[in-house]
């Protein structure tokens, strides 16, 4: 199995981790960590340590990462969490996982959430299925599992499907991702809890109860809503 020989202690230069030495010329390029600043209004639940540790956890790591040339923990994005970008011509790719909002609550469409719920339930986020879109109350720990945990290793699905394609432009498979992610994710998550903390601890309090409606006493005139005196 091919693999990426790096020293074991990583230095983060400027928001990059440097460049490893390897002993052979003839292995693959290792990645770089890149760190974006953060864009207005946004922030960073990853650091690149945290992610060069993550990425220790994730078995045969340097065989999954084969083609990757950067991951990069890019300025910020309202309408994703991270992207696979392939330069199909060189056969590399690059892995961006997004800073979230300030404000990480995050609110979700039904059809987004029912497919991301377990891991929700997992990692112990605060939601009420009464509420439209679904806001999942996020803590910084648990925005950070959820980066690496799901976020990350869809993006690496991504990158494996896009490597048995031998550098053939990428389709959207997100069910071949999914499935990666939810794949490593019951193998990870003890893993993680032991490296980084139990996401679930020091969750968000749960949203207030919804007071039902009360009906109408019969003084109401119901087209007008007013009190008929």
């Amino acid at each position: 199995m091919p693999r990426i020989v790096r020293r074991t202690g990583t230095k983060v230069i400027n928001g990059v981790v440097s460049p490893k030495n390897r002993e052979d010329a003839s292995d693959p390029r290792p990645y770089e960590i890149i760190r974006e600043p953060a864009g207005r209004g946004f922030r960073h639940v990853v650091s690149a340590r945290q992610l060069e540790q993550f990425i220790r956890l994730i078995p045969e790591a340097d065989m999954l990462l084969q083609g990757v040339e950067k991951i990069v923990l890019s300025g910020g994005s309202e309408n994703v969490f991270g992207w696979h970008r392939d330069l199909w011509r060189r056969k590399v790719a690059t892995i961006e996982l997004c800073a979230w909002t300030k404000d990480i609550w995050t609110p979700m469409s039904v059809r987004y959430f029912r497919q991301h719920q377990p891991y929700m339930d997992a990692l112990g986020v605060t939601y009420s299925l009464e509420e439209t879109p679904i806001l999942c109350r996020f803590t910084m720990a648990q925005a950070r599992a959820f980066s690496l945990l799901h976020v990350f290793m869809h993006e690496l699905g991504h990158h494996q499907d896009w490597k048995h394609r031998r550098g053939g432009r990428m389709k959207g498979l997100e069910a071949y991702a999914d499935d990666f992610a939810l794949r490593y994710f019951d193998l990870l998550l003890p893993l993680y809890r032991k490296k980084f903390g139990d996401p679930a601890a020091n969750a968000a309090p749960p949203p207030p109860t919804l007071k039902p409606a009360q009906p109408l006493g019969k003084d109401w005139d119901r087209v007008n809503f007013k009190r008929m005196i």
